[in-house]
């Protein structure tokens, strides 16, 4: 007679039912650890956030393990644009544990894959012109802080005077 409460079998039980349907997902779908074959090309997510002060607008974004040097940030007209990419997540031995492509070295068998390794960008339309000059960025355990300052909307008006002909 089988128990009704959770046991470490029926644990286990659930743990081989997930890799059973796995398994037929994937002979649907394919390996869907293949990032090239997940929707959105292996399109990272990133969390981002909007304030605005006074003076300036501040987007932050989360984008754990991501290096500043893969990271692009543009600001045309009224549009920013932040673009960059994770790739190869490395280990505490600082030995990485997938090549380029994503696969693992022999010696090593993934159980479990929950980290998003791929690009990203996010664009935000810009309620007001901004000090596109005057743009920072920073970057610190993890966080992305770009300060936009807003743009004086006296700066570059002018008053056209009329001739009397």
């Amino acid at each position: 007679m089988r128990m009704v409460f959770p046991t470490q079998t029926s644990g286990r039980l659930m743990d081989d039912l997930a890799t059973d349907v796995g398994t037929l997902v994937e002979s649907f779908f394919g390996d869907v650890t293949d990032r090239s074959r997940v929707p959105g090309g292996g399109r990272m997510a990133v969390p981002m956030d909007i304030d605005e002060s006074d003076d300036a607008y501040l987007v932050t974004l989360d984008i754990p393990g991501v290096d500043a040097d893969a990271v692009a940030i543009d600001v045309h007209e009224d549009m920013l644009t932040i673009a960059g990419q994770r790739g190869v997540v490395k280990k505490a031995d600082d030995k990485p544990n997938t090549d380029e492509a994503g696969t693992p070295p022999p010696s090593i068998k993934h159980l479990r894959r929950e980290r998003t390794i791929g690009k990203f960008e996010r664009k935000v339309q810009l309620p007001l012109a901004v000090e596109a000059d005057a743009v920072t960025a920073e970057i610190s355990d993890g966080v992305l802080v770009v300060r936009l300052p807003k743009a004086d909307p006296e700066k570059g008006k002018r008053r056209i005077p009329i001739s009397r002909g």
